[in-house]
């Protein structure tokens, strides 16, 4: 809502008006949002079927039921004719994971086992935490320092799904 909206009612002394706009405009702005801008056109997102051992199958599998989870639109799926593509790699880089657009509808997600091998307590729940993240950036999620998955710093061995800030802000962009 303009800014002046409020003014006008307020110089009008209506506060029962003001209030009314006062509160829409706080609950229906994500005051808090945090996008990049850089992700898929759509929340829903295919990528090309990836096979790993079980050690590394089962926690990016359950990255993409984490998202699925959640009461967003965001929608993991494989499928064979997708040009997106999950790569696990030892690279001689120091992150653990990155994320690249490569169109409207396509991305490619690479995780280095080197530095999640050596950094990880909790393999699993670390694997996790990486794909969750690296997803959050295809849905257009930036970095933050909020209670988030998209914060660089949080604890990659017991954060593993999206929280509620994450949520809502993928809620807002779609």
């Amino acid at each position: 809502m303009p800014s002046g909206v409020l003014g006008r009612a307020l110089r009008r002394g209506s506060a029962a008006a003001a209030a009314v706009i006062l509160l829409t405009t706080t609950s229906a702005d994500p005051a808090f949002a945090h996008w990049n801008g850089t992700g898929q056109d759509i929340a829903s997102i295919h990528m090309y079927p990836y096979n790993y051992n079980s050690t590394w199958q089962t926690p990016m599998n359950k990255a993409l039921a984490n998202w699925n989870a959640t009461s967003s639109p965001a929608n993991f799926y494989k499928n064979s004719t997708s040009g997106s593509t999950i790569t696990v790699k030892s690279y001689s880089n120091t992150w653990y994971g990155t994320y690249q657009r490569c169109g409207g509808m396509c991305m490619y997600v690479r995780l280095n086992s080197r530095t999640i091998n050596r950094d990880a307590s909790n393999f699993s729940n670390f694997v996790t935490s990486t794909l969750v993240h690296e997803f959050g950036h295809a849905l257009n999620l930036a970095h933050n320092s909020l209670t988030s998955i998209m914060n660089t710093s949080r604890n990659r061995n017991s954060m593993t799904k999206p929280q509620s800030h994450d949520v809502a802000d993928v809620n807002a962009y779609y």
